[in-house]
């Protein structure tokens, strides 16, 4: 077994206004070792210690509050006693999202958006990769979310808008094609226009699916065929068609 950095999965927002961060072992080789402990820092700092098969943790908003930052750099450290003792880190900055507004009296505010992640799916015969994510807020007149890998994290726009008050929530799918196994950033902002033109956002991390040479294996090939609504008994000369190769028909 090898020892690799651990693949942060995403960041998301929880009720309290902090966030939720994940990470995974990284499955692009399979002989990624699993990690006996895991240490969580921010912004250079000591913030937990957990056991190897934890694999998220919860910043609380007073935490982030605390750090006094307009942005938290998430270390995520694999951690094995050797010998000789290893410890690998990733890491994530994510932006602080901002708060409450001062608005116009009597005028109920929009509340900043809670952020989830519905689900990433992996590239199949019919469809490209993808990633959901879910957004909750209230009493909003106007919306945007925006998102981008993180060299341009917002490079994309999908207005939310709502078409009448009763709309408080939804999802949102990519609808761009996506680098495998590559982190991207989603920033959903809301706003109520007749309480104030300020915007309350919060930016969210997910990770796109993993695709590379390795998961041309029968296994993979048997769950890719499942994935694409193919007949797991279909012949390889009628599953990659023309191009005659496997590999182009798995990772495109």
């Amino acid at each position: 077994m090898t020892h690799r950095p651990p693949s942060i999965v995403g960041v998301f927002s929880s009720a309290d206004g902090g966030f939720e961060v994940s990470w995974a072992v990284d499955t692009f080789f399979p002989d990624s070792d699993e990690p006996e402990k895991v240490f969580i820092d921010l912004n250079g700092m000591a913030f937990k210690e957990l056991d190897g098969d934890e694999d998220s943790v919860e910043v609380l908003l007073t935490v982030i509050n605390a750090l006094a930052s307009p942005a938290v750099t998430v270390s995520v450290s694999f951690w094995w006693a050797g010998p000789p003792a290893e410890e690998l880190q990733s890491s994530e900055v994510v932006p602080v999202s901002t708060g409450a507004v001062n608005g116009n009296a009597g005028v109920f505010p929009a509340m900043r958006p809670i952020v989830t992640l519905v689900g990433v799916q992996p590239r199949t015969a019919n469809n490209p990769s993808s990633i959901t994510i879910g957004w909750r807020t209230n009493n909003h007149n106007d919306g945007n979310i925006f998102w981008g890998p993180a060299s341009a994290p917002r490079s994309f726009v999908r207005n939310i808008r709502p078409a009448n008050a009763s709309v408080t929530s939804g999802t949102f799918t990519t609808d761009r094609p996506l680098t495998a196994n590559t982190q991207y950033f989603f920033t959903v902002e809301v706003r109520n226009t007749l309480h104030s033109p300020q915007w309350l956002a919060t930016t969210v991390v997910a990770r796109s699916a993993t695709e590379s040479v390795a998961v041309v294996r029968t296994s993979s090939l048997r769950q890719f065929l499942q994935q694409s609504g193919r007949p797991v008994t279909s012949s390889l000369a009628a599953v990659v068609g023309p191009s005659r190769s496997l590999r182009a028909l798995i990772l495109g």
